[in-house]
C-alpha cells in the first residue's frame, strides 16, 4: 500500500520525535474538573456557537467509543464509562492506560491504538492538547504500521480537531484580552454602563480557558471599578478573589501586595486571619501539586528508561504510577504561567495549518474508503477553521 500520499509533509518527522514529545506527557495527567461554561457575551464571534455547548452536546461519545474498545472486563469497562460521565478523567485516564499496558503486552496493536485514540480524544475535549496530541501521534504510528486505514484516518482526523480546538482557545484567549482593556478604558472614562457584567464574563472566560492570571487582572479591574463607584466593600472581595487565584498558582508576591491593600476598617481581624490562612491553604495545596509533578516526572523517566532497554511491562507499571499520581492534582498547577496572549494567537495561525493538512489526509481516505459519514465529519471539521 502507497501510504505516501496519505501523509502530510509536516508528518514525516512526527514518528524519530515521538519519544522526546512522551518525555513531557506526565506534566498534563491530571483530573480536571467541570467548569461552568457561560453564555457567549454580547458582539462575541461566531465560532463561540461550535464549542461553547453545555457538557452533555460534548463531541465525545462514551458509550460509542468504550464499545469500540471491546474490553473483556465488564466490571472495568463499566467503571470507565461511570468516571468519563462524572467528568473524573484523571481516574478515567489511568484506567485507560491500564487497558493500553494489557494490550501493548499482549501485542494487541489493534486495541492499543484505539485506546490511545480514545486517551486523544478525551484529552482534546478537556483542552489537555499537548497530551492529547502524544496520544494521537502514538496511536497514528501504530495505525499506520497495521495498515489500519480507517483508524489512521481517525488519527487524522482527531488531530485535525485538536489542531481547531488550539486555535479556538487562542480566539478566546484574545477576545477576553480585548474585552478586559475596554473595559478599563471606559473605567478610565468614567463609562460605568455594564462594565461590571462585563468583566463578570471575562473572569468566567478565563476561568474556563484557564489562563488563571488574566482571570485575576480582571477581578483586579473589577475592584478599581467598586473604587469609582465608591463601593469599598465590593472593591474588597474582587480583590480577595484576585488574591486567591494567585494563592492558588503560587504566586504569594500578589497576594501579599493584595492582602496589604485591604482596608481593615472594612474586614474584622478575624475575617482577615480567615482570609491568610485560606492563601495560605491554596499555597501549600500549589506545593503539593509541584511535588506531584515532580514525582510523576521521576516515574515517566523510570518508564523511558525501562522501554528503552525492552522491559515493557516494567515500562508501562511506571508510565500508569506517573497518571495516578497526578490524577488528584489541581488544573491550576498546570497553568500557573502562560505564553502572552499575542503569543498564543500568533502560533495558532501554526495550527490552522496543521489542522487542513490533518483532515485533508482523513477525508482522502474517508473518500477512498467510501465512508460517507465520517467524511461529512471530516467537513464540518473543516468549515471550523478560521
Amino acid at each position: 500500500m502507497n501510504w505516501k500520499r496519505y501523509i502530510p509533509d509536516h508528518a514525516v518527522t512526527t514518528v524519530p520525535v515521538l519519544a522526546a514529545m512522551i518525555a513531557v506527557h506526565f506534566f498534563l495527567l491530571r483530573d480536571n474538573p467541570a467548569e461552568p461554561g457561560i453564555e457567549a457575551s454580547a458582539g462575541a464571534p461566531l465560532f463561540y456557537e461550535h464549542w461553547q455547548r453545555p457538557a452533555d452536546e460534548n463531541q465525545l461519545d462514551i458509550d460509542a467509543e468504550m464499545a469500540r474498545l471491546e474490553l473483556d472486563d465488564v466490571r472495568r469497562d463499566q467503571l470507565i464509562r461511570e468516571l468519563l460521565h462524572q467528568r473524573k478523567f484523571g481516574h478515567a485516564r489511568t484506567l485507560l492506560l491500564e487497558v493500553a499496558a494489557v494490550a501493548a503486552l499482549a501485542d494487541d496493536q489493534n486495541r492499543l491504538g484505539d485506546t490511545l485514540l480514545l486517551l486523544g480524544e478525551v484529552s482534546i475535549n478537556q483542552q489537555e492538547l499537548s497530551a492529547a496530541e502524544i496520544y494521537l501521534q502514538e496511536a497514528l504510528y501504530l495505525t499506520m504500521s497495521q495498515d489500519n486505514l480507517l483508524a489512521t484516518a481517525r488519527a487524522y482526523q482527531l488531530l485535525g480537531q485538536l489542531n481547531i480546538r488550539a486555535r479556538e482557545l487562542a480566539r478566546r484567549a484574545a477576545f477576553t484580552y480585548d474585552q478586559l482593556w475596554q473595559a478599563r478604558n471606559a473605567i478610565a472614562r468614567g463609562m460605568y454602563r455594564d462594565v461590571n457584567e462585563n468583566l463578570q464574563a471575562v473572569i468566567a472566560e478565563n476561568l474556563d480557558i484557564r489562563r488563571y492570571g488574566a482571570a485575576a487582572d480582571a477581578w483586579e479591574a473589577l475592584a478599581s471599578l467598586h473604587d469609582r463607584m465608591y463601593d469599598g466593600y465590593q472593591a474588597q472581595q474582587a480583590r480577595l478573589e484576585a488574591a486567591r487565584l494567585y494563592a492558588a498558582t503560587g504566586q504569594m508576591g500578589q497576594v501579599q501586595r493584595l492582602l496589604a491593600s485591604l482596608d481593615h476598617d472594612l474586614i474584622s481581624t478575624t475575617d482577615f486571619a480567615a482570609a491568610d490562612a485560606e492563601m495560605k491553604q491554596l499555597f501549600e495545596q500549589h506545593q503539593q501539586d509541584i511535588m506531584r509533578t515532580s514525582q510523576a516526572q521521576n516515574y515517566q523517566m523510570m518508564y523511558h528508561h525501562y522501554l528503552r532497554i525492552g522491559e515493557v511491562e516494567r515500562a508501562w507499571k511506571f508510565r500508569i504510577e506517573s497518571s495516578k499520581t497526578l490524577a488528584n492534582a489541581s488544573d491550576r498547577a498546570m497553568y500557573q504561567r502562560q505564553a502572552d496572549v499575542i503569543a498564543v494567537l500568533y502560533n495558532s495561525n501554526f495550527a490552522i495549518d496543521r489542522a487542513r493538512k490533518y483532515l485533508d489526509r482523513a477525508g482522502s481516505i474517508y473518500r477512498d474508503s467510501g465512508s460517507a459519514e465520517m467524511l461529512a465529519q471530516t467537513h464540518d471539521l473543516e468549515s471550523l477553521i478560521y
